[in-house]
């Protein structure tokens, strides 16, 4: 499916974006390690409606401005960043660090939202529950415990490693510091937030995740009103990038589904 990149001036801060495909919008919050990338399972989202794939500020091509200190100041950005591109409501489906922000903007302003989905989402804590700790580990590392199939990660890999390369990668791991280092990945106010959420939710976790375990999958499908949790075998955290096919036809007949369902399921 084509694609386009372009830039735009939210609020003043210079974003890159990646757009395709036609309908309904949805806007596609990317994970810690994707920005700046058009994968196939946006190709399969732009075959019904208009996707939307923004870098986060700090992130890919995207600037990142000097107040840029926490998740909520994501939340202001993509406020703006709709109001930018005239949008009054959309779907959102943020993974990983996008599920986190997708989650804090659906609490501040549920006005805002027609579906969420929360992917692999960060920013909870479930009590007595390891997470994988990114910053006390090399990155190919990580990257390996983002997949059950560990030979899946080296789609997020660079298929050159030049300056800009390592630049870039150097800018975005501070950035994800700035944003979530302490505490680390998580909002300890979220979780009593959670219940403010009016969209019809889905929660997507993968099987044998042992990124964020599937107890927070759990936590945020008994947290957020009237939410439904996906649960997909043979698969880690990075659901969309593992698992593309079955992650697209769950997400497409979630948001296609008729409204009275919604609220039934």
């Amino acid at each position: 499916m084509a694609h386009r990149s372009e830039f735009l001036t939210v609020a003043g801060v210079r974003t890159h974006l990646l757009r395709g495909g036609r309908g309904a919008p949805v806007l596609v919050l990317h994970p810690e390690y994707a920005a700046n990338r058009w994968f196939p399972y946006h190709d399969n989202l732009a075959a019904r409606f208009q996707v939307f794939a923004p870098d986060h500020p700090g992130f890919g091509q995207s600037e990142r401005p000097e107040w840029l200190e926490g998740i909520d100041d994501l939340v202001f950005h993509y406020v703006d960043f709709l109001a930018a591109l005239n949008l009054d409501r959309v779907s959102i489906i943020g993974v990983s660090l996008g599920g986190w922000i997708a989650a804090e903007v659906a609490v501040a302003h549920p006005e805002r939202i027609q579906h969420l989905i929360l992917v692999g989402a960060a920013g909870i804590k479930v009590d007595g529950v390891e997470r994988f700790d990114v910053f006390l580990h090399p990155i190919e590392e990580t990257l390996q415990h983002l997949f059950h199939d560990a030979s899946r990660a080296a789609q997020l890999l660079p298929t050159e490693l030049g300056a800009d390369v390592i630049v870039r990668g150097y800018r975005e791991a501070t950035t994800l510091a700035r944003l979530s280092w302490n505490p680390y990945l998580y909002n300890p106010k979220l979780e009593r937030r959670l219940r403010r959420i009016t969209a019809p939710t889905l929660v997507v976790w993968g099987e044998n995740d042992t990124f964020l375990p599937p107890a927070y999958g759990e936590a945020y499908a008994r947290l957020i009103p009237s939410a439904t949790l996906c649960t997909i075998p043979h698969c880690g955290h990075l659901v969309p990038y593992e698992q593309t096919e079955q992650f697209t036809q769950h997400v497409t007949r979630f948001l296609t589904m008729p409204e009275e369902a919604e609220h039934h399921p």
